[in-house]
Parts: structure tokens; sequence; C-alpha cells
């Protein structure tokens, strides 16, 4: 009886063991510099965001370039645009690739935040300590993680980054991130708080979709966060954004073939609202 008991709680651990990676650690490690090299990849897509900045609300149509994604807001609070509203938008995509100042910025800005996710998601590994949540479901890890003691953050964006706990999603047959959700869980002083701060409760929450067999793109990013930066610019933010019907574009397209697209979204958005047997015919945006 001993014996099978024995039998038993070993196969028991032998089972746990199976479930479980043997070094968390370094599957973090992996996931991370599959991230890492995925945003090193030329590879340009177009898609539907679903918006909430604030109170405000949008629909909006996104086209990646080399010049940075360009978009077109499609509808605002719920209603689509009226001819003005249109004609705004017009305005304003034709000043911004008309205007080689404009498409600098717009590409910078979108450097800028590139480096940013490269830099946060390196300090993964070490800015943590990660534990599993239970068994995998299928290819699905979850890990709760928390700050790491032993960390010393080298930036502001890291301190804030490090001062977070939560849960992340991993697959773990191709060792990617598909989601994270973090909660600042004490209070981030800067300079002992004479030059900014950090509100306790802050969330964020990211989900990633697998587009292709080779790329995957974030679909989901929230973040909810309040505090004051004196020597810098707010770090208050209260952002939604949803990202669906990815569709991949040539990677050397032109600004005027990316505004060709954001235009046919805008047209077959406002058909929508017209009787069926008077809408015009599908075009390749939704093939």
């Amino acid at each position: 009886m001993k014996l099978l008991l024995s039998l038993a709680l070993l196969a028991i651990n032998c089972i746990a063991l199976a479930q479980t990676p043997a070094n968390l650690e370094q599957l973090v490690k992996d996931v991370a510099w599959n991230e890492w090299k995925d945003r090193e990849r030329n590879s340009f897509w177009q898609y539907r965001i679903q918006q909430k900045i604030g109170q405000e609300t949008f629909l909006k149509y996104q086209v990646e370039t080399e010049q940075g994604p360009i978009y077109r807001i499609l509808e605002k609070d719920g209603q689509r645009l009226d001819e003005k509203q249109q004609q705004a938008e017009d305005a304003r995509l034709n000043q911004l690739l008309n205007s080689p100042a404009a498409l600098k910025k717009n590409r910078d800005d979108h450097l800028q935040d590139e480096e940013r996710l490269q830099r946060l998601t390196k300090l993964m590994p070490e800015a943590f300590l990660y534990e599993a949540e239970g068994p995998p479901a299928g290819d699905l890890l979850t890990l709760k993680f928390r700050p790491n003691p032993a960390f010393k953050p080298p930036t502001y964006e890291a301190r804030v980054f490090h001062g977070m706990a939560g849960s992340m999603v991993i697959n773990q047959r191709f060792k990617r991130l598909v989601a994270m959700h973090g909660t600042v869980i004490e209070r981030i002083d800067f300079g002992f708080g004479l030059l900014g701060y950090v509100d306790k409760g802050g969330q964020f929450a990211i989900h990633r979709e697998q587009v292709s067999s080779t790329h995957w793109k974030t679909d989901l990013v929230e973040v909810h966060v309040s505090g004051r930066v004196v020597l810098f610019k707010s770090v208050s933010k209260d952002h939604y954004e949803a990202r669906s019907q990815f569709q991949p574009v040539e990677a050397g397209i032109t600004l005027a073939e990316a505004r060709r697209l954001l235009d046919e979204a805008a047209a077959e958005n406002q058909a929508e609202l017209l009787p069926e047997k008077d809408r015009p015919a599908t075009s390749s945006l939704s093939q």
C-alpha cells in the first residue's frame, strides 16, 4: 500500500513538473528576445482602430508606412463624420502628406514609441520576479510577476514599469507574449516627490495577436495612469485602443498608395449607411 501511495505521489509530481517550465527566467528572456527581434522586421499592415481618449471615442483606419503610420478618422463618438468633418480630415491628411517637417515628426514620434517599447521589453527578464499561475492551458502559460527588489531602474520610465505587478500570458510553443496586465502597486515619487509622481493603482494592459506565421501585432492597449512630473511632460493618461482586421501591405508602400487605402476605408464606412442595393462594389479592403 505504501509503495502504491509513493508511486502515485511520484506520478503526481512528474505531471506537475511536466506542466511547469524548467526555467521561467529563461522562458521570459526568450519571449523578450523574440518580441525585440520581431520589431526589427520590416512589416507593414492596415487595420481598424477603436479608440477612446479621455471621454472621446474614435473609429479610425490606419496604414503603416516607412514614414510612420497614417490614419483617417471614420467616426467620432459613435457617429460617422459629416461632410464638413470629412473635409477637415482631407485637409489634415493633405497637410501631413505635403509637409516634410510634419512627416519627419510623424516618423520620429513612431520611432520613439517603438524604441520605448524595445527598452521596456528588454527589461522584462530583470525587472520582475515570475511564478507560474496554475498549469498551462495548451500552449498558453500564465505567469504572475512582481517587482524584483534587486533591479535598479535606469530611467524614470523604467521606474514606472518596475513599479508594477500583475500577470502575463505566454505562448510557450512560439515563445511569444500574448497578454500582459499590470497595476502600479505603490506611489512612485521622483526626487522625493519634488519632481513629480505616479499615483498608486494605475493600470495598463496589452494583448498580442498572431497575424501571420512569423508576425504578431498588438491588438489591444489600455492605459489608465495618473500623476505629474514637474520638469517633464505630464504622465497622466487615460487611453484605450483596440485594433482589428489586420491585413498586410507592401513593405514599399508609398504615401499616395496608403492615402488611397484610407480613402477607400472612409468610402466603405460611409456606404454602410446606404440601402444595400445602392452600395458600391466591395473593394480590396474587405477581401
